[in-house]
């Protein structure tokens, strides 16, 4: 073959190559080596004196699909999943919620509290955590834990940023500071999530709480979502819902193979750390359809629908604890929170205590219906009601009376008489609606219109919120942001990156008033920006282009030149651009460039120092 046809082919063959490439994004490309997933045995006594790293690790709409035997799958969707399930502590939680409502399972994990005991389709998220509210969170900040959230989902969705400070975390990393090339379909990918995870840890020499979230696996799972599916399933369901399954799967993988990665990476570390790895509810599979036609279930009168559709799967990997430790649970979620304590040896205050004791004699609370075919005994039921009912009204009113509550004596308050005093008079958030600004996005996380459609292409980001909550005018400027729609975080969180979770804090459980709040990575940087200098007018056909460097720059990031926003190209984390119009040039002698984290309501979350930009004539 000539010379010429050797390099044309060649050439065609990368330029395909790099197209395939650049249109199929999974990441990883490839699963990873399994890892070692051996208990260590290098231990010294001293590091294992050390307080643990906690890491929660919530995978949306996570659950074993090869539980249905009348599909057979290419290959294992979750090969890591069940290699920690032979060796390590396993089980499955009692989910209150199927097909969405993740906020209401999140709360259960990291308050305690059950959502047996609030109105039904209530989310307390929206309606009632509306003050300093004792967590794991506040449990462990005021133990020296630097306590970070991690959601790539909008900041305002269930009112999460106010929430999450509320609970006492000191950084909730949205989906404003994700980047646009982490999607994995219509969400930011598990990966992402796993990576941010890292990042936090690495950059704190002390214990971390951490708790994350997923979305790669979110609802819909028709076929089409991922651009491609490298798990096939065979059934003799319709080719349709034969496709909802693999979507399904193929989302599965994505979460497996960043729980390998979650594992890997802190299997190398020598800190002792606890990964607990769980699913949020089942999905809901396009309306039953696959649960149906595979004949896993009958219908919604199926007799075994609350044993098959609302058990979730839960992993607990350790890389310090002794194989002895390993046990298989049965647990609701909200008796998840104070068995992570026992395990990491941190003491967990009157109500983890009380909740401790109770998941011994009760392992599970079942909506009312259920409870003489599962012998649940409504007295102990009535003490874990009225203990949440006295709990929740003593912070609401010691936020409302000082501003300045503190969960641990408000705890300590209902340990005495509180909830026998409350007996059922006491309304679990009663008057929790107060408050005019609701937020309008109370959808469940698996309805159809939460998708995350055009977020990758918008600078998607919100919380104006963040940081008002009960306290109202009194709370610290040293929040990172304050509550109007234009304030901005510089000079609050400022170019101050770090978290001071555990100033002050002691044993107060929600108390947040006067710590650090930090939304995101704090103030975006402009270290420089390129030209150093504009012509009047532009070039020959009246354009400008501008780059800004510095950092960190994500979805939400966009350049404003004077006080204007600009359509930003997200080039990295490091730097983004802008084409100017040439009217900005035309007249204008300098341009203040400013980069700005705005959500998806246009709502200033932070923002950089002005640098100034000259405008120079054009030489001849």
């Amino acid at each position: 073959m000539p010379l010429f046809f050797r390099l044309t082919a060649l050439t065609c063959g990368l330029f395909l190559l790099i197209m395939l490439q650049a249109s199929v994004y999974i990441r990883p490309p490839v699963p990873l080596p399994p890892p070692k997933i051996e208990i260590q045995t290098e231990w010294s006594p001293e590091e294992l004196q050390k307080p643990p790293n906690i890491i929660i690790l919530l995978s949306e709409a996570f659950w074993d699909i090869t539980q249905i035997k009348s599909l057979q799958f290419s290959e294992d969707p979750a090969p890591m999943f069940h290699a920690l399930q032979e060796k390590f502590t396993h089980g499955t939680l009692l989910s209150p919620m199927f097909g969405g409502g993740t906020a209401n399972v999140e709360l259960e994990v990291l308050t305690g509290h059950s959502m047996r005991f609030f109105p039904e389709d209530s989310t307390p998220y929206e309606q009632y955590i509306k003050q300093p509210t004792a967590s794991l969170a506040s449990l462990l900040a005021g133990q020296g834990y630097k306590t970070t959230a991690i959601s790539p989902f909008y900041h305002w969705f269930f009112n999460s940023s106010e929430v999450y400070k509320h609970l006492g975390f000191s950084r909730f990393i949205s989906l404003e500071y994700f980047n646009p090339d982490e999607y994995v379909g219509p969400y930011i990918g598990d990966h992402a999530v796993v990576r941010r995870i890292i990042e936090e840890s690495e950059r704190n020499p002390g214990p971390d709480f951490i708790f994350a979230n997923t979305m790669e696996n979110h609802y819909h799972y028709w076929p089409g979502k991922f651009k491609k599916n490298h798990i096939e399933v065979k059934s003799h369901m319709s080719n349709a819902v034969t496709g909802i399954a693999e979507t399904y799967a193929q989302g599965l993988s994505g979460a497996d193979r960043a729980l390998q990665e979650l594992v890997l990476h802190f299997s190398r570390l020598k800190e002792p750390t606890i990964i607990v790895f769980f699913g949020d509810h089942l999905p809901s599979l396009e309306k039953l359809l696959v649960y149906k036609e595979s004949n896993y279930i009958s219908g919604e009168d199926d007799p075994d629908f609350l044993e098959k559709m609302h058990n979730t799967p839960v992993v607990i990997w350790s890389n310090y604890l002794p194989k002895e430790t390993k046990e298989e649970l049965h647990m609701s979620p909200s008796f998840l929170g104070p068995y992570i304590l026992n395990l990491a040896k941190r003491p967990g205050g009157p109500y983890m205590d009380f909740l401790s004791d109770l998941y011994q004699k009760m392992p599970v609370l079942p909506p009312k219906t259920y409870y003489e075919a599962m012998n649940i005994d409504v007295n102990l039921v009535q003490q874990y009601e009225d203990r949440q009912k006295a709990i929740l009204e003593l912070e609401k009113q010691a936020a409302a009376s000082s501003g300045n509550a503190s969960a641990a004596s408000v705890d300590t308050a209902a340990i005495g008489d509180a909830s026998s005093k409350a007996g059922g008079g006491v309304v679990a958030g009663s008057d929790g609606a107060d408050s005019g600004d609701e937020s309008s996005s109370t959808g469940m996380a698996g309805t159809a219109d939460s998708s995350a459609s055009g977020a990758a292409g918008s600078s998607n980001t919100s919380n104006a919120a963040v940081g008002a909550g009960a306290a109202g005018g009194e709370e610290s400027s040293s929040t990172a942001m304050a509550e109007t729609a234009d304030s901005s975080a510089s000079g609050a969180a400022g170019g101050s990156d770090e978290s001071n979770a555990a100033v002050g804090a002691g044993a107060a459980g929600g108390d947040t008033k006067g710590k650090t709040f930090i939304l995101g990575y704090g103030e975006p940087l402009i270290e420089r920006v390129s030209p150093a200098f504009l012509t009047v007018g532009g070039d020959a056909f009246g354009r400008s282009q501008l780059t800004v460097h510095g950092g960190r720059y994500g979805l939400g990031s966009t350049v404003f030149i004077n006080g204007e926003p600009q359509q930003t190209t997200w080039l990295s984390e490091a730097s983004l651009s802008v084409s100017l119009p040439k009217a900005l040039t035309a007249n204008a002698a300098t341009l203040d460039v400013q980069v700005r984290v705005v959500d998806s309501k246009n709502r200033v979350l932070a923002e950089s120092r002005i640098v100034k930009v000259p405008v120079q004539e054009k030489k001849h």
